[in-house]
């Protein structure tokens, strides 16, 4: 039994279905536990990136959703003013318009037909959504992403209407994002006849034509409430992409099958389609369901001949017209555009577009720092290309130039001229603004300056005008021309613009310090790439400066050492005159000493009588610095009296070498300062009342003066400083050293050179690196290195005097004639000693100690550059005999 019980309970084993379907509900369980995980998973980040989204749209998006219509279409335009120096009132200068040729119109002077259009190709469900297009903006993002059409748009009516007026167009999901929230939001403000009428008034429609009523007047001579059906079908054809549909472009379009089709014939074809879309649409174009036209009506416009102007009358000239507006901005006016339009755009976080909106249409009041008479005397030199010859390059290129002029004491921007040539437009290219490479006018802000600030220099400091290094395998720095005269005092090297002099005065200072100086202090824009000896020393920037920064930089120069911020204007009202939009206070900061200011001014004016010579006008006190960069391509001045500042560059808009007889920006700079400066008294710069003191100085080693300085060949090497107090050499020269020249021979005393030919110089005891043959400094020929060379022995030459080239030949009956009593060791005879022979003429000593009597050697004439020897018009050195100033 046991056995068929085990052998049964065998048998039993297969049936096993209760664990099997039990089996099979732990797997659902586990499936449903799963899919319930991810699908909360699912949730929470889906709400996690939802919260998110509304924490970037609170943050972010809120600050920049609300846009106000009537900063785009007040239709208020806005008036410059300036103060009136003599009476201090201001006055209305300029009314201003928008570069864009635009005449607002009302709604109702707007056809229905034309809004209808609009309507029906661009945003057929317009009057039935709240900004967003939800349809139409889904469709356009799956677009996106699979690429199902070759161009589909989801954007409607009011958000074209945002993107024309803020000119927030960029390409972007966050800008698309932005877009939305803001049309959501703007229809909650304004009305769908609000936001047609601001739609027809800011689109483009080719040829230079903003907004409806231009066009109609462009494109059919009549005003826009004059338009048909028909017209205004085409108008609307035009919006899509003005250079493809406008018909009176000029391109002509190639189609895949070959054949050629014009833009008017593309119009005419998008034209008809407009027309169908507003009876109702099919499946060809779409079908809008619309009713604005029934079907004969359609088909009447579509058969309608359309007469065109000739297109003679430009766009411009019918705003013109229309606005009586000035055509044309100064270059003045232009910068204050631009001023005011990037300050509004950091204030309210908008684009530079939408700030010029504003300013074009909201009537503010602008007060600017301009004086038009100063304006008018730039702009008439300006516009005569005959101001410089009718410059051209090699090429044909027209040569460009632009301008700034400051009241250094105030730092306004009083005049500005952008470019040679009358002006042809507004918000054009502008030079004095662009940045350019200044040249050598830089290295006065960059390393004399701060060196002169430190007090590691004064102008009597001296530096060796030679190459301080070799870069490249080649002497560093080059001068121009490539010349150099040997140890040059700092005023010197400022005033003839000696490259060496420049560099070791930057060396001498650090150049960190330097840069610091320039930035910080001077307001200039250089970036870290300019902090080395290259850019700093010889003006070879990154990127350059422009004519703003280079003449504000300078009137701090003129200004005691203060500098003030350079500005176009004082303050923006709005169009009641009285709300406060920007206040403009001048900005200025002690930017050196004013020891530091005068020295400087003193040693750029001495400029103007060196480099600076094309500059000078006579009745007034002039410093400046000219600028010139590798072959010619940019010419630079940067000049200031008692009373302005101005900066100057002049090139060509491709690089090349520019030719002409003077520096143009010094002949530029020139033309225009002397005319403002006709009815203006001389006065010299001013002068600090203590700090500053006189020295007199070795001209060669910037120390105080020695014997052997006085007593240097060329004459006497004692010259006049004016330093500031403290910076006084105290220690004596250590570069002259007194040497025995043979007269005769004119060369080192050799062993010999008799008495009477030896008189004593001071030459400059100073060895330089020798860079091969082409090399040299006109000092060489004072260097004691140079006279130990003269008289070195050689292959040919037994070296020493050539005059005096062994001992004098003796008289074998006189036994004295061979005796020199210049020799240190010689002794006369002794009379008592038998055993040495005496000359019977030769006096003896007297022996109460009286004078023997006979004629004494008398000490040479210092005064007498041939040393007491006679005529030294022969000597060799006679040729670099120069005058007691500082080399």
């Amino acid at each position: 039994m046991e056995r068929r019980r085990r052998e049964g309970s065998h048998e039993m084993i297969p049936r096993r279905e209760p664990r099997q379907q039990k089996s099979t509900k732990q797997t659902g369980r586990k499936v449903v536990f799963i899919l319930g995980t991810v699908l909360l998973v699912g949730i929470c980040t889906v709400a996690m990136l939802a919260g998110l989204f509304m924490m970037y749209v609170r943050t972010t998006l809120a600050p920049t959703l609300e846009v106000n219509a009537d900063d785009y279409t007040m239709n208020l335009s806005s008036i410059i003013y300036y103060q009136d120096r003599d009476t201090g009132d201001w006055v209305e200068y300029q009314t201003v318009y928008g570069t864009e040729n635009r005449i607002w119109v009302d709604y109702e002077q707007i056809p229905d037909a034309l809004w209808q259009a609009a309507v029906a190709i661009e945003d057929h469900r317009f009057f039935e959504h709240n900004g967003v297009d939800w349809t139409r903006t889904a469709s356009a993002t799956l677009n996106f992403f699979t690429g199902s059409r070759a161009t589909f748009g989801g954007s409607t009516l009011t958000q074209q209407v945002l993107k024309n007026m803020t000119g927030d167009d960029g390409n972007t999901i966050n800008r698309k994002v932005r877009e939305i929230f803001r049309a959501l939001e703007f229809e909650k403000n304004y009305t769908k006849q609000e936001i047609l009428e601001m739609y027809l008034n800011t689109i483009y429609l080719g040829q230079g034509c903003y907004g409806v009523q231009t066009a109609s007047e462009f494109y059919f001579g009549k005003d826009v409430s004059e338009l048909d059906p028909a017209e205004c079908a085409c108008l609307i054809a035009i919006t899509n992409n003005p250079s493809l549909y406008g018909p009176m472009s000029t391109i002509t379009i190639t189609r895949e099958d070959g054949s050629t089709v014009t833009p008017r014939e593309l119009n005419k074809e998008r034209q008809e389609m407009i027309l169908t879309r507003m009876a109702g649409g099919n499946d060809d174009v779409g079908v809008t369901g619309l009713t604005y036209l029934t079907e004969e009506e359609a088909e009447a416009a579509k058969a309608e001949e359309l007469h065109f102007t000739d297109g003679t009358t430009s766009a411009q000239d019918i705003v013109t017209e229309a606005t009586g507006g000035a055509n044309v901005n100064s270059w003045f006016v232009d910068q204050v555009l631009r001023d005011v339009s990037a300050d509004l755009t950091d204030l309210y976080g908008i684009t530079e577009k939408e700030a010029l909106n504003r300013i074009y249409n909201s009537g503010y009041n602008i007060y600017t720092t301009l004086d038009p008479k100063i304006q008018e005397i730039a702009e008439s030199v300006y516009e005569d290309r005959g101001s410089l010859n009718n410059l051209t390059s090699a090429s044909g290129q027209l040569i460009h130039s632009g301008i700034t002029i400051i009241e250094p004491s105030t730092g306004n921007i009083v005049a500005m001229v952008g470019d040679m040539g009358p002006k042809s437009g507004n918000l054009l290219w502008n030079y004095a603004t662009d940045i350019q490479q200044p040249g050598s006018s830089i290295k006065p802000l960059t390393a004399y300056a701060p060196a002169l600030d430190a007090g590691v220099v004064s102008p009597a400091t001296t530096f060796d005008n030679y190459p301080v290094q070799l870069l490249n395998g080649s002497p560093w720095p080059k001068n121009s021309p490539n010349t150099y005269t040997g140890w040059t005092s700092v005023k010197n090297g400022v005033r003839n613009s000696i490259n060496t002099i420049a560099v070791q005065t930057l060396q001498a200072v650090g150049v960190t310090e330097a840069y610091n100086f320039a930035t910080q202090n001077l307001g200039l824009s250089l970036v870290p790439e300019d902090m080395d000896i290259s850019p700093l020393g010889l003006g070879g920037l990154t990127y350059g400066l422009s004519t703003v920064e280079m003449a504000a930089a300078y009137s701090a120069f003129a200004n005691n050492g203060v500098y003030n911020e350079p500005k176009t204007y004082v303050q923006v009202l709005a169009n009641d005159n009285s709300t406060v939009i920007l206040e403009n206070e001048t900005e200025q900061r002690v930017a050196m000493k004013e020891t530091t200011a005068y020295l400087m001014t003193d040693m750029l004016e001495a400029a103007i009588s060196g480099t600076g010579g094309a500059a000078r006008f006579s009745g007034m006190h002039i410093a400046g610095k000219t600028g010139t960069t590798n072959d010619n391509y940019d010419r630079y001045f940067t000049g200031y009296t008692p009373y302005y500042c101005a900066a100057v560059w002049v090139g060509y808009k491709n690089n090349e070498r520019i030719s002409y007889s003077v520096n143009p920006a010094a002949s530029l700079w020139r033309q225009v300062m002397e005319k403002i400066h006709a009815d203006l008294p001389d006065k010299d710069f001013s002068r600090p009342s203590s700090g500053l003191t006189t020295v007199t100085v070795c001209a060669d080693s910037g120390m105080r003066c020695t014997d052997a300085c006085l007593a240097d060949p060329r004459g006497t090497r004692a010259v006049v400083y004016e330093v500031a107090t403290g910076t006084e050499p105290t220690t004596e020269c250590t570069l002259h050293k007194m040497v025995d020249i043979c007269t005769e021979g004119n060369c080192l005393a050799g062993e010999f050179c008799p008495a009477a030919s030896i008189v004593q110089k001071g030459y400059l005891d100073y060895v330089r690196e020798d860079y091969g043959e082409s090399i040299t400094a006109s000092d060489d020929a004072y260097l004691i290195s140079t006279l130990e060379e003269a008289v070195a022995p050689t292959e040919t030459s037994p070296g020493g005097c050539p005059v005096h080239t062994s001992a004098a030949a003796t008289d074998p009956d006189d036994p004295n004639e061979a005796l020199d009593p210049s020799d240190p060791n010689w002794q006369p005879p002794d009379p008592n000693n038998p055993e040495e022979p005496t000359d019977p003429d030769t006096p003896t000593e007297d022996p109460s100690g009286g004078d023997s009597g006979g004629d004494q050697p008398t000490e040479p004439d210092p005064s007498d550059p041939s040393g007491g020897f006679g005529d030294a018009s022969g000597d060799w050195w006679s040729g670099f005999w120069g005058d007691n100033t500082g080399t």
